[in-house]
């Protein structure tokens, strides 16, 4: 019905563009918050929280139940541009006729795209934490309405029985995430480069075992345990151990530990030819296949520094020290006797020589790539796990995106490689050799 008073045209005309006007806004308003409130991360909601920021508690709270958060923003977004659709129809209707639906589709559907989604949610990517506090408590308020409607998806089984939102299947956050963060803090200089490198050993050390980190047992200097006392003193001359371990008549049996300040008390008390077993500690076994978490849980709960490495049939494999678990996190420990190697030396861009017994993890952190294998395995074993014999000097092949040179090697080790990053277009002429 066309309406012929003029003034009584206007009056409509400008109530109903209002009110299209308003549901536009509010369709922006929805469009916004939901993607302010979906990209900013929990952990993120509690940190302002603890900041005293206004509005942080109602963020906290719709954080923690993010599908009860999203019903409510879902509800209202589409009850206004069902409204506004609904609206913008009877306007065209009354004033093209049949054509109007058709119009009032084309033109609401270009200002809902460009006014109610893409800018306000460009916005609120740019903006999300000022825009998430902002409507964090217009949005609780609004859940709380919509309460009946969450019940209703309950019983029906749409809503995660967990109480945050998120599906008990799926963590909230992954480590890799956390990693990733920690990745991203650096860039920013949130955190430096050293901490961000704490984190990720951090994250690695609970994936390796004491087979990983231990001393093999052919590098483990241990004593006889029929030594006397003045014997084992003279036998430690010139090795920089505080505890050594006590072997029977096979080599593989230990039978206790030794301090190196128990040895000296020995000695300043007039011990020196008593059997140097009487001053011996208990020994301390775990299992090569025992994560490092367990193990470094392990040696302080029992009091211990040192434990024997023992394999399924409880042979010596190697030991594993306090401080072999603690330079898992915060890399070499050098202390005043020790000579800190020159594992890796730079030789021009993208280039480096490198210790055979050196572990992988210096070429990833140098060269900022992930290599096949564990972190702490060596270049050697990398090396002969892809190629499967032991080269020898001067060899030259391709490994991973890069070229390895052999410097010094021998007939049972490699020694020294010299390790070169391909570029885009050697990486594709090139083949590997092994």
């Amino acid at each position: 019905m066309r309406i012929t008073d003029a003034s009584a045209f206007w009056q409509l005309f400008m109530g109903e563009a209002f009110l299209l006007i308003l549901l536009l806004c509010l369709s922006a308003f929805f469009s916004g918050a939901e993607t302010a409130l979906v990209s900013l991360s929990r952990a993120r909601a509690d940190a302002l929280v603890a900041d005293g920021r206004r509005g942080a508690r109602s963020l906290s709270t719709l954080k923690s139940d993010s599908s009860r958060m999203l019903v409510a923003i879902l509800i209202g977004n589409n009850v206004v541009n069902i409204s506004a659709s609904a609206l913008a129809t009877v306007i065209a209707t009354r004033e093209l006729g049949s054509v109007g639906p058709g119009v009032a589709v084309g033109i609401l559907t270009i200002l809902i795209l460009i006014f109610g989604e893409i800018t306000p949610k460009t916005l609120a990517t740019r903006y999300s934490e000022r825009i998430s506090l902002l409507v964090a408590p217009l949005i609780l308020g609004l859940a709380y309405v919509t309460t009946p409607v969450n019940r209703l998806f309950e019983y029906f089984g749409l809503r995660s029985d967990s109480g945050n939102g998120n599906s008990t299947d799926d963590p909230i956050v992954t480590e890799t995430e956390l990693i990733n963060m920690a990745g991203y803090g650096e860039e920013e200089g949130t955190i430096d480069e050293n901490e961000k490198r704490l984190i990720e050993r951090a994250f690695a050390f609970g994936d390796l075992s004491v087979a990983d980190v231990m001393s093999p047992r052919h590098k483990v200097f241990t004593l006889a345990a029929t030594l006397s006392i003045n014997e084992a003193a003279v036998e430690l001359v010139g090795h920089p151990y505080s505890r050594v371990p006590l072997h029977g008549d096979d080599a593989d049996e230990i039978i206790g530990v030794i301090h190196v300040r128990d040895l000296l008390s020995a000695l300043s008390t007039g011990k020196d030819k008593a059997p140097v077993v009487e001053i011996s500690r208990a020994s301390y076994f775990v299992p090569e296949s025992q994560s490092l978490t367990d193990t470094i849980a392990a040696l302080r709960r029992e009091r211990h520094h040192l434990a024997i490495v023992v394999d399924e049939h409880g042979v010596m494999e190697g030991i594993v020290t306090l401080e072999d678990l603690m330079e898992e996190l915060v890399g070499e420990i050098y202390d005043e006797s020790d000579i800190a190697p020159q594992e890796m030396t730079p030789q021009g861009a993208d280039c480096v020589s490198i210790e055979g017994a050196s572990e992988i993890r210096l070429l990833e952190e140098y060269f900022d790539v992930d290599l096949s294998g564990k972190p702490t395995d060596s270049v050697s074993r990398w090396v002969l796990e892809h190629i499967q014999r032991i080269p020898v000097a001067d060899e030259i092949f391709n490994l991973e995106g890069f070229e390895l040179t052999v410097l010094r090697a021998n007939p049972r080790k490699i020694n020294e490689v010299l390790i070169r990053r391909l570029s885009g277009g050697d990486r594709n002429s090139s083949s590997e050799n092994a």
